[in-house]
């Protein structure tokens, strides 16, 4: 009984290591809402009435307050007609196609791939594995210029059908993640479902595949954030197809743009707020279903 009390009245204490690293975490939690909130607020101004000196020897006199007012649509607006060949509209739904896609096809080879590899234990799939482990640490350079002409060559450039194509791989760090989990899994789900009459593609299809969605969606997530943030890749493949991210980047240079004025700070923050928000939205969209854990548990005889 004593020591059941003890260990009842034991209290969880926290370590000078576990404070650190919470206050580290909540300094840059709290960093990034200021950056957002700022960024916010700067494209919400108008730059002559708000960010702006007439004055030379002054800086800006509301760098840090609230808009005079709130003119944010105002500001999308005008960078709508301010790029000398796209709107906004076409660039976003470039950059939902884009990034959609790549990530799908992308997330979809590689587990199909590590499943096959898990499953199917020869000579074949180890070669596959040891190609994952080699592109990864031997690193590849100077490939771009020659990728870049295989792919015109192949009829590949400059088309987002051919960049899902290109995307549609196995290299990388998620290969050994979906590697893990299939091989992670009891032999008796596949022998069960194969003695009620399921072929491979059943199996796989109905069987392993839906034990590893919530890995499936947490890789998808990653992979369509990074596409989504992407603006080197369609500046070299895409140049008929205008993303987001690489409006962004002209607009912070002064190239294709028609109205100069899209190089003031008011008008870049709007930008970046509609590369952000996106994002944002869909994190917290599916936060829940990221937080998921594979579980497997064990067959009744």
């Amino acid at each position: 009984m004593k020591k059941m009390k003890a260990s009842i009245s034991t209290k969880t204490k926290f370590s000078p290591l576990t404070i650190s690293l919470f206050v580290v975490l909540a300094l840059y939690v709290v960093f990034l809402v200021v950056m957002f909130l700022w960024a916010f607020l700067t494209a919400s101004k108008g730059y002559y009435t708000d960010y702006f000196s007439f004055e030379p020897s002054k800086v800006p006199h509301n760098i840090v307050g609230l808009p005079k007012e709130f003119v944010l649509f105002q500001n999308l607006a005008e960078i709508n007609d301010g790029f000398s060949d796209y709107t906004l509209v076409n660039m976003a739904l470039n950059t939902i196609l884009y990034a959609v896609g790549c990530s799908l096809s992308k997330v979809v080879v590689t587990c199909v791939v590590a499943y096959l590899c898990s499953r199917y234990e020869n000579l074949f799939s180890k070669i596959v594995y040891v190609t994952v482990i080699v592109t990864m640490i031997v690193p590849v350079v100077g490939s771009q210029a020659a990728e870049i002409q295989l792919a015109k060559e192949l009829l590949l450039f400059d088309s987002l059908l051919g960049m899902w194509v290109m995307r549609a791989n196995f290299l990388g760090m998620y290969f050994l993640v979906f590697f893990s989990v299939f091989k992670s899994m009891p032999k008796g789900y596949y022998e069960a479902a194969k003695i009620d009459g399921a072929n491979d593609f059943q199996i796989m299809v109905k069987v392993a595949l839906p034990l590893v969605k919530y890995t499936f969606l947490s890789i998808f997530l990653i992979l369509f954030i990074e596409y989504w943030n992407d603006y080197l890749i369609p500046n070299l493949y895409l140049p008929s197809y205008t993303t987001l991210s690489l409006a962004l980047y002209w607009q912070s240079q002064g190239q294709e743009i028609s109205n100069p004025d899209l190089q003031r700070v008011t008008y870049v923050m709007a930008t970046v707020l509609l590369v952000t928000i996106p994002v944002i939205v869909i994190f917290s969209v599916f936060s829940k279903r990221l937080m998921g854990n594979l579980s497997v548990g064990g067959l009744k005889g």
